[in-house]
């Protein structure tokens, strides 16, 4: 009796049929979704679908603690009667519990669980915070211009100490608004912000308890920088909002839960719990948390966060964090998590944000940083030169620093940068890193790869011209014998119109490839076969005259022309049609706007490559270059000085690629294969080039509100260092400079 227990116990189901199967002794044994699968047969085995043995979605466990069965207990090896009365009686003590228990679901059970992680904080959380600084920054600003207004009052003893205790309200209201709440790594550094508001009331106050003949003007002096610097902080951080806003938003979008598998277990998790090399399932309607690559299964996806359009996405497709699974259901394995994935990189990560670590976005930080100081002692210095009083010196200091170490120059350029980024986004367009976006706006000449991205790679025979005695159909069936075994586009063409003419491939033999040129083979009949390029024919001695004239007028139709020779004489010439991809004419219009050079760079004949750069008013071409000489056709583009961005589809591209100052990769990103410079979620050239404009454009705008920012307030600090105007009228220029740069800026994003 125990014997048979022993051996009931260890029988389990066959995974096709269900019958007990000994694992010992089972027929056949195999490993799926990293656990042991037992088969009672051979037919079994191999019946059995791994995909119709997905595991399911689970409902919620009860956790609760299980009864032992009476079967259980007495299949229990070498125990005495003592102890199985033990078990039996422990048995039946958790069966009361368990019945004792509440459902999981209890309200009581639901209390004591501990609460969720609370959410990212949006505006309704942040509300309370935002407007305490408001206040604080609205009653600066306030107390500044009273300070200033009260200079109606007179300068009797009574208005200046009003004056002065006004002044000092706004500029506490200042220094608890920039020490208050949590600092954005992007601000200027609160010592810089608040040194001249601060220095500025101590002047006055000491100009006031002193009763110096200047103490009313200093007490302008500093109603009017904290006024100023105030209404600097409140611009800025209004102009911003909708830069932070969408950068949540990303942050909140991409911390949906989503299936982590577990052997052939399924949990639901959040993506902050996600690793690299783990497998989760998203089902329709759900949202990819995590940077992946699909192993299995088929959907049609939205490619991004916020794409307008869908995609059809298989197993090998790297797929993003933010898409979308509109149809169908996939199983993906993490390639990138954390801040580590592309829509996070640059806009949240505090190690790597775009708005901290591009150059113009630090040149404006440490111009209010270090910049301003300078700008103060020269101020200092000039006016000890002319022999000024003490207080007169450092009103001049203090004007000096507060034209320059203002808000809106050390944010201008930063906010430039992320609203770059933010915009890229929208068109699933990631850049690597800071770095590489301002390369990429450096950019003067881009290198198309042809076929895959301004070429729809995925050419058509057109015309079959048969020379001497041979026929049409002959030369098509040993074309299309010899590329049968290539994946290359062309050779799928061959094989795709020799079928549908319902031609019988030709068997030919030791077919081998010639990268970039063609194949040589040995036909049926036992002669030498070549397949290929103008090039390759004169390779193997084979004459092409007589094919000349009838090869020059397919090529200048923008075909490429494939010949076929026999027994060392040439027998046929093929023309194939590849069409323009969708948006090539815009593609190239980008780069035309933003004075980037295009250049064609294909493996086929001259003739063809300047019929298609007439269609795309593309001058410069490289033709018959082939796919492992375009690295180095690359490096002599760059070698007259030019930065050079190439744009192709991995890894078919990948040697020019590696080659250029800026790689841009169509369909790639998400993908943990390469780290390419500038990677795009869809295959869409218009984006690709539009990835080197909006850089470009970032970097000049950049530039420019970094100008229209500093210029107002560094020629004030001079004018006032000279005493060509009063030190009041710089820290209002500053103002009126960052007004105007944060105008431009909200012009140019609307």
């Amino acid at each position: 009796m125990a014997d048979a227990a022993r051996a009931a116990s260890v029988l389990v189901p066959c995974a096709t049929c269900g019958a007990d199967t000994d694992p010992l002794r089972a027929d056949r044994v195999a490993i799926y979704g990293e656990r042991f699968r037992y088969f009672c047969s051979a037919e079994c085995r191999d019946r059995y679908d791994p995909s119709t043995h997905l595991t399911p979605l689970p409902l919620p466990r009860r956790r609760r603690p299980s009864a032992l069965s009476e079967e259980q207990v007495v299949a229990t090896r070498h125990e005495t009667s003592a102890e199985l009365d033990a078990r039996r009686q422990a048995a039946a003590a958790l069966a009361d519990v368990a019945e004792l228990a509440p459902p999981a679901e209890d309200p009581e059970i639901v209390e004591r669980r501990s609460p969720e992680p609370p959410p990212l904080l949006g505006e309704e959380a942040r509300g309370d915070v935002t407007d305490v600084g408001a206040l604080l920054l609205s009653l600066a600003m306030l107390g500044g211009t009273l300070a200033v207004a009260l200079l109606l009052a007179g300068s009797s003893g009574v208005a200046l100490t009003s004056r002065v205790v006004v002044l000092t309200v706004a500029t506490a209201a200042l220094v608890a608004q920039a020490l208050s709440g949590e600092r954005d790594p992007a601000d200027l550094h609160p010592a810089a912000l608040l040194a001249a508001p601060v220095l500025g009331t101590l002047a006055a106050i000491v100009a006031r308890i002193t009763d110096a003949a200047r103490a009313p003007s200093a007490i302008t002096l500093a109603g009017v920088v904290v006024a100023c610097i105030a209404g600097g902080v409140w611009l800025v951080q209004r102009a911003r909002r909708p830069v932070d806003a969408e950068r949540e938003h990303i942050a909140l979008e991409l911390d949906a839960p989503t299936h982590r598998v577990i052997a052939d277990e399924i949990a639901e998790v959040r993506a902050v719990d996600l690793r690299p090399g783990e497998e989760i399932v998203v089902e329709a309607g759900e949202t990819v948390p995590v940077d992946a690559t699909i192993v299995a299964g088929e959907a049609t996806v939205a490619p991004w966060l916020g794409a307008k359009t869908t995609a059809e996405l298989s197993e090998g497709d790297p797929i993003v964090a933010g898409a979308r699974v509109v149809q169908g259901r996939i199983r993906s394995v993490v390639a990138w998590a954390g801040f580590d994935r592309a829509w996070l990189r640059l806009t949240s990560d505090p190690r790597r944000r775009a708005d901290l670590l591009a150059p113009l976005a630090r040149a404006g930080r440490l111009t209010a940083e270090r910049a301003a100081p300078f700008a103060a002692g020269l101020a200092a210095l000039t006016a000890f030169a002319e022999n000024q009083s003490t207080l007169t010196i450092a009103m001049f200091a203090i004007a000096a620093q507060a034209s320059l170490a203002t808000a809106g120059i050390a944010q201008i350029g930063a906010m430039q940068v992320a609203t770059a980024v933010l915009a890229a986004l929208r068109r699933g367009i990631v850049f690597r890193s800071a770095t590489a976006l301002d390369k990429a706006g450096r950019v003067t000449i881009a290198a198309f790869c042809a076929r895959g991205t301004l070429l729809l790679g995925e050419p058509e025979v057109a015309s079959i011209v048969p020379m001497g005695d041979a026929e049409a159909e002959r030369v098509l069936s040993l074309m299309a014998g010899a590329e049968s075994g290539s994946p290359h586009p062309v050779a799928t063409a061959l094989v795709r119109a020799a079928r549908a003419r319902g031609i019988r491939p030709d068997g030919v033999r030791s077919p081998n490839v010639v990268a970039g040129l063609g194949v040589t083979a040995v036909a049926a009949n036992g002669q030498p076969l070549v397949v290929g390029s103008r090039a390759l024919m004169l390779r193997e001695r084979i004459s092409v005259a007589a094919a000349e004239p009838k090869i020059g007028e397919l090529e200048a139709m923008g075909r490429t022309v494939m010949l076929v020779a026999l027994g060392g004489r040439l027998i046929g010439v093929v023309g194939l049609q590849d069409g323009l991809r969708p948006g090539a004419r815009a593609a190239v219009q980008h780069l035309l706007d933003v004075n980037v050079e295009p250049v064609l760079l294909s493996g086929d004949a001259r003739e063809t490559c300047e019929a298609i750069g007439r269609t795309l008013d593309i001058e410069h071409i490289r033709p018959e270059i082939l796919p492992a000489e375009r690295g180095d056709e690359i490096a002599r583009l760059a070698d007259g000085g030019a930065t050079v961005a190439v744009l192709g589809c991995s890894p078919a591209d990948d040697i020019a690629l590696g080659a250029a100052n800026v790689s841009v990769a169509l369909a790639s990103a998400g993908s943990s294969a390469a780290e390419w410079n500038v990677q795009l979620a869809s295959d869409d050239v218009r984006d690709a080039a539009l990835a080197l404009r909006v850089a470009h454009e970032a970097r000049s705008e950049a530039r420019l509100g970094l100008i229209l920012a500093i210029a107002p307030g560094a020629i004030g600090a001079l004018a006032v260092a000279f005493a060509l105007i009063p030190p009041a009228a710089a820290p209002i220029a500053a103002l009126l400079g960052t007004a105007g740069a944060l105008f431009r800026l909200r012009s140019l994003s609307a």
